[in-house]
């Protein structure tokens, strides 16, 4: 019950914000561009907060960040802050509520389109609101995944080989999520559900919420993937 009343006020906020504004006019479409030089960090830690949008996230950047936000009323125009603290690199690109007053759903942009350097090791945390969110993150040297997805759709993609083990940790609303895991690595999901759907192929249950992969019995670097689904539906595959 408790998730379906969290899903059920997600709709109603994001009616209520985007249909409550609609009297305001939006602006020409305007393109900020994000660098993240290198530093002395020895690990990154990277924050991203997306009131509502699209969000699109890969590796592919010589620098610590690249990318580049698109939008088209200065009230989605986001804070982009860099600091380093002892030996790591803090990244936060956060987009609060406090942008959304004027927002015009039918016809506003919002765009970010996101590299991420692959040469340190990365703790992610991703927040959405009201979004279509892709985190291709493979070939990421990543240490931690935090994912919460409020309204929408949500694609992770972490297929492909690791070097390491670590846990992702996934909370969505209402909306359809995929997630790629890998098949050569060994792979653990803990899955948490009220209403929803889950669609989990090619997996062993172990009961209780709990399913593994072939490779897992004997891999030596293994992914935890903790999912907690309120309303709406998760599709897990394999690469």
């Amino acid at each position: 019950m408790k998730k379906i009343f969290i899903a059920a006020l997600l709709i109603i906020t994001s009616v209520f914000v985007f249909a409550s504004c609609s009297i305001f006019n939006n602006e020409k479409v305007k393109e900020e561009t994000v660098t993240i030089h290198k530093d002395q960090a020895k690990k990154l830690d990277v924050n991203l907060d997306l009131g509502a949008g699209v969000m699109n996230v890969s590796k592919g950047t010589k620098n610590w960040v690249d990318g580049t936000i698109e939008y088209n009323n200065i009230y989605l125009n986001p804070d982009v802050s860099y600091k380093l603290k002892d030996s790591t690199g803090e990244v936060r690109i956060d987009q609060s509520k406090k942008h959304f007053p004027k927002v015009n759903i039918g016809k506003y942009k919002n765009e970010w389109n996101l590299k991420l350097s692959n040469k340190l090791p990365v703790d992610l945390n991703v927040n959405t609101g009201a979004s279509k969110t892709n985190l291709d993150l493979r070939g990421l040297d990543l240490n931690k995944l935090e994912i919460e997805a409020g309204v929408g759709e949500l694609n992770v993609n972490l297929g492909g080989q690791w070097n390491k083990s670590f846990d992702a940790n996934i909370e969505t609303g209402l909306g359809k999520t995929t997630i790629v895991l890998p098949s050569d690595v060994g792979v653990k999901i803990n899955l948490s559900k009220g209403i929803g759907k889950a669609n989990i192929a090619d997996f062993i249950s172990k009961g209780n919420g709990v399913y593994v992969n072939e490779a897992y019995e004997n891999a030596d670097v293994k992914l935890t993937i903790n999912m907690d689904l309120g309303v709406g539906e998760v599709n897990f595959k394999v690469d």
